[in-house]
């Protein structure tokens, strides 16, 4: 597929945001169960005691399951929350149970930003981070807003991983220098461990 290198990212967006989109939703969850398990038996995930997620939404990679299982597997868990719409900034806040993500933010469902709760990212093993498509080299294409691109830099891309559906995963993608790659892309049916 490397016509794709010829699409903008702009383009490459809507063809994949729509063909996920088009989905059956039952098929969906249970790729993300699968995709949930697949993370759970990484060694990187074992040796985590702070990990951070996105709070899924619309047809995702559900990181419902990913919650659950952190929580249960005793791990420090914060998620992605949204601090200025405008200038794409986030920051990472711990919660507690899934109930504590009570907030709409662009769609995005986050918790309410207590300062106790910020987590610091030298204090994160394990980041998981969503995409419309990834390529198998690491880079991805999101919602264009830059929000993880901006706060990924100066992390370890060994320590951030990215979750698709295997039809997500494709050869190549545009990228700059301001992308900031994936170390480790897991589908319902692969783990593809990226050299950067």
């Amino acid at each position: 597929m490397n016509v794709c290198l010829n699409l903008s990212k702009k383009q490459i967006r809507a063809e994949f945001l729509s063909l996920r989109n088009a989905q059956d939703l039952k098929k969906l969850q249970s790729y993300s169960m699968e995709i949930a398990y697949r993370v759970r038996e990484l060694s990187i995930y074992k040796r985590a005691k702070a990990i951070m997620l996105y709070l899924s939404c619309g047809s995702e990679v559900s990181t419902d399951f990913l919650v659950k299982f952190a929580f249960y597997d005793k791990k420090e868990v914060s998620v992605a929350s949204i601090t200025d719409i405008k200038s794409s900034k986030m920051q990472a806040v711990r919660i507690f149970s899934l109930s504590d993500a009570n907030q709409l933010v662009c769609g995005v469902r986050q918790p309410k930003a207590n300062k106790n709760d910020l987590v610091s990212k030298e204090s994160i093993d394990l980041v998981l981070v969503p995409g419309i498509v990834f390529s198998e080299c690491g880079y991805r294409v999101g919602y264009g807003k830059g929000f993880y691109d901006r706060w990924l830099q100066d992390i370890d891309c060994a320590k951030i991983i990215g979750l698709a559906y295997d039809f997500q995963v494709i050869k190549e993608v545009p990228n700059s220098k301001y992308d900031w790659p994936v170390g480790c892309i897991v589908t319902e049916k692969r783990i593809i461990k990226v050299k950067n």
